[in-house]
């Protein structure tokens, strides 16, 4: 069985992903039917583009009532990019709900002069709680590849696993019991992100 499954629903660098891991010696696999979320250990989400257009993908391959209830198994899923802020309840990009794991909301970057959206390319981010598993060996200024317009601000304080600066702080991760996501791209981060995703395999 592999280490970590990816939910395969048309949307999403699986294939960088893969890659990554493979890197990292941990086997993965692709999982677009009901029983291959079901049957996995630990599942990522990916998303890249607009809220909407992954939120209906996932409802159109019939793999959001799945991905929820893998979640309440108790296994770790991880939210990357637009697939974290699926996990929130709503986003300002669309008007489909997410799928409501993580008290926060996805709202767009502020218009205020000097900012560019999207924010893109590579920051700094600190972890709210440095003892976190996917923190490990991520405490020494640790910087990530960014690409987002939306950023997801945290209904409590303990949803946030790590924050960004970027026209006011938003969450760069969150968290609630074993489901967690990052708004950057692990697998386009180099040494970091294939530390992070080696953190997530347990590997």
């Amino acid at each position: 069985m592999a280490q970590v499954s990816i939910v395969d629903y048309g949307i999403g660098n699986t294939g960088s992903i893969r890659n990554m891991l493979g890197r990292l010696r941990v086997e993965s696999e692709l999982v677009s039917e009901a029983h291959g979320i079901a049957a996995a250990r630990r599942l990522i989400l990916p998303g890249i583009g607009a809220f909407d257009a992954c939120m209906s993908a996932l409802r159109r391959t019939h793999l959001d009532a799945p991905v929820l209830e893998f979640a309440r198994t108790g296994r770790p899923l991880l939210g990357i990019c637009v697939g974290m802020q699926m996990l929130t309840l709503d986003s300002e990009e669309g008007s489909l709900p997410g799928l409501g794991l993580i008290a926060a909301h996805t709202r767009r970057f502020p218009d205020v002069e000097g900012l560019r959206i999207p924010h893109m390319g590579w920051n700094r981010i600190v972890w709210r709680d440095v003892n976190h598993p996917l923190a490990c060996g991520l405490t020494d200024e640790p910087r990530f590849y960014f690409v987002h317009s939306y950023r997801v601000l945290c209904d409590t304080p303990q949803s946030m696993l790590a924050c960004c600066s970027y026209g006011g702080d938003f969450a760069a991760a969150v968290i609630h019991e074993n489901i967690a996501g990052v708004q950057f791209h692990p697998e386009k981060s180099h040494r970091f992100g294939l530390r992070l995703l080696g953190n997530f395999a347990g590997s």
